[in-house]
């Protein structure tokens, strides 16, 4: 085990905050003469990490033009020197060498023994006492591949008996990568068989993390790394083996729960009323009022009006949004690069939206109405009439006597038709069911056009600008928000003071924070007056920015003129991006994420698992039930997102 040593200055990044705080350690080495030259490991390796500071430019404050240019003449010795050393490590002296090393330094050693290739003259055996006595090394031996390439087999047989090896091969494999990913290179040896039977003995391992279960359950197919169907199988048997003992374990003062309870009282006072108690949701919607607007139209309307399914510019309010995602869903934990996301509200929200559409096509079979009849004729018959939609829209709902899983294998085919008609109305202006037919294979949701060009708005995630002025406006990590004298009110986001308060001086700011708000001076979304009071410069833009940090997207007709102005120029200087399409890039995932594995590990692949008749047991009727309202859901959706397709595309001729 290496000691630590706090004392000891260490390079982590050029951006890293603390490097003004380890550069001050390193201060008075730099001052001194470099005569006397050290023969401590640790000693030479501080001389590596203060040479990678000055070689990045980072500098403390006081130091002047003078100073900087001595210490740059300086650290060119050092290199000189650390070179040397190292290259003189031995197979006889590595393991002295390494018994010295402090924690800091164990990183820069491996770094230095690989780059200069020392590793020609240290032979195998000498790698395995260290791995046997220092195991969680391998992680950072395998940062280097010409180590690697050398110890092939020493690494591959340390591998097959390493405890967390599985969760090595899952990081490089499945899991998301952060900000401080480091690549890792596996030894070529190892081969696919034995990459699986190290998942497997993980998952009857003491040592497992059940974070990893999910990630290995819905692993995907590499052209190297293949995790078969029995052993998916074992880890989510094996997860849910664990869950169940986690929540027989706590009691209910230590499990969080979250529902939702949805009823239709008479005599309401509104049309609809909610209210969250202890992580419980209560939506109540007026009987009278459903009962009193019985035409089909205003029945369908209801899922934008009492349900919310879609917000005030017609997008679908149940996907997954990085803005809801609470600080500890966002940080915390394992996840695989390729899941959707679901957070604690998205969850929620299908909870809630399941709850609504079976309850609510229980409340209107109890008035004679069916929502497939609805529906039906939604798509049919009011389309036509009211936008000029084809009048031979077709769709085929499933009887009321069909049983749950007959239900979901006829209506899963139909919301595939209504894809495909609406993809060849826009096409060609007709559905012509003959051209229609001459295609098998499934319609794809991002293949599906728009009748309106420009139609959603995306910030442009490669644009510098857009990116770290959306964060420092919208994020709560940057403390913006934090100043004199309104620290008090726990404003959560800049945007939220500058929204709240008018008298917000620069000179109330401390020093660290005076960067950032010089760099939305610099890009003119802030300016000082001759108050010194900070004001917003250009409000549309901003509100533009706030509209795609917390929603991922905006629909363009659905904004004022000004703002639209607005949003064509932002365009044109690279800050956002406009495309068109029925569906936006986030509501292609929501889709992809019910429907098929093809985006997303996790999906649920409703689409394949009935197409191809791998679905759950058909006893098990109350899995299928869920399948056929999610099923019902989706289509509702599309429904209404072709209606506001039809619905802007009217307008646009109109105007």
């Amino acid at each position: 085990m290496h000691k630590h040593d706090r004392n000891k200055v260490v390079f982590h990044s050029k951006q890293d905050m603390s490097g003004g705080y380890y550069l001050s350690k390193g201060e008075a080495i730099l001052k001194s003469e470099f005569k006397g030259k050290p023969n401590n490991i640790n000693d030479v390796l501080e001389l590596y990490n203060i040479k990678l500071y000055i070689d990045n430019e980072v500098y403390l404050k006081n130091w002047s033009i003078t100073e900087i240019e001595t210490f740059r003449e300086r650290v060119r010795e050092y290199g000189v020197y650390v070179g040397g050393f190292i290259s003189k490590i031995n197979n006889e002296n590595i393991l002295a060498y390494h018994e010295e090393l402090i924690f800091e330094y164990v990183e820069t050693f491996w770094l230095l023994i690989n780059n200069q290739k020392v590793f020609k003259k240290i032979s195998f055996d000498k790698i395995e006492i260290i791995l046997n006595q220092n195991p969680n090394q391998i992680r950072t031996l395998l940062r280097h591949k010409g180590l690697v390439d050398r110890y092939n087999d020493v690494l591959r047989d340390f591998l097959l008996s390493y405890q967390q090896s599985a969760e090595i091969l899952l990081s490089i494999y499945e899991v998301k990568k952060d900000f401080n990913h480091v690549e890792l290179f596996l030894p070529k040896s190892l081969t696919k068989d034995e990459k699986e039977h190290i998942i497997s003995e993980y998952i009857d391992s003491k040592e497992l993390n059940t974070n990893y279960l999910p990630i290995i359950q819905n692993s995907k197919k590499h052209s190297d790394f293949r995790i078969s169907d029995k052993t998916r199988l074992k880890a989510r048997r094996k997860y849910q083996e664990e869950t169940n003992k986690y929540f027989s374990e706590k009691s209910n003062n230590f499990v969080m729960k979250y529902g939702v309870s949805i009823c239709y009282p008479e005599n309401a006072s509104e049309i609809k009323r909610g209210k969250l108690e202890n992580s419980l949701v209560y939506y109540e919607y007026s009987l009278d009022y459903i009962r009193d607007n019985q035409h089909p139209y205003l029945l369908y309307l209801n899922f934008k009006l009492l349900f919310e399914y879609l917000d005030h510019q017609n997008r679908i309010n149940l996907i997954s949004k990085p803005s809801q995602l609470g600080v500890m869903e966002r940080f915390a934990g394992v996840r695989s690069k390729n899941e959707y996301l679901c957070g604690i509200s998205f969850n929620q929200y299908q909870m809630t939206s399941q709850a609504q559409i079976f309850t609510y096509s229980n409340v209107l079979n109890t008035l004679d109405i069916s929502l497939e009849e609805v529906l039906k004729f939604i798509y049919t018959s009011l389309f036509a009439d009211k936008y000029g939609f084809a009048i031979n829209a077709n769709l085929t709902m499933p009887t009321a006597s069909a049983s749950a899983l007959e239900k979901v294998r006829s209506l899963a085919p139909e919301l595939e038709s209504v894809l495909k008609q609406y993809k060849l109305f826009v096409e060609e202006n007709e559905i012509d069911f003959e051209l229609l037919q001459m295609s098998s294979s499934p319609c794809s949701m991002k293949d599906i056009p728009s009748l309106n060009e420009n139609k959603y708005v995306y910030i442009n995630k490669s644009n510098k600008e857009a990116v770290s002025c959306s964060n420092l406006f919208f994020s709560d990590q940057t403390l913006l928000a934090y100043v004199e004298p309104f620290i008090e009110k726990r404003y959560q986001t800049f945007f939220d003071l500058l929204q709240n308060e008018s008298n917000i001086y620069l000179h109330n700011y401390e020093e660290h924070q005076i960067s950032n708000l010089k760099y939305l001076i610099e890009k003119m979304y802030i300016f000082i007056d001759e108050d010194n009071c900070i004001h917003v410069t250009n409000k549309y833009r901003l509100l533009i920015l706030k509209d795609l940090y917390d929603n991922e997207f905006s629909s363009f007709y659905h904004y004022p003129d000004e703002v639209q102005k607005e949003a064509i120029k932002m365009s044109e200087e690279g800050l956002i991006s406009i495309d068109s399409s029925l569906l936006s890039k986030p509501e292609q995932d929501y889709f992809n994420y019910y429907l098929n594995k093809s985006e997303f590990t996790n999906g649920l692949d409703l689409r394949n698992s009935y197409l191809h008749g791998t679905q759950a047991n058909p006893s098990e009727t109350a899995l299928h039930e869920n399948c056929y309202l999610i099923y019902l859901k989706l289509l509702t959706l599309i429904l209404m997102k072709i209606e506001d397709d039809l619905f802007i595309h009217q307008i646009k001729m109109k105007g």
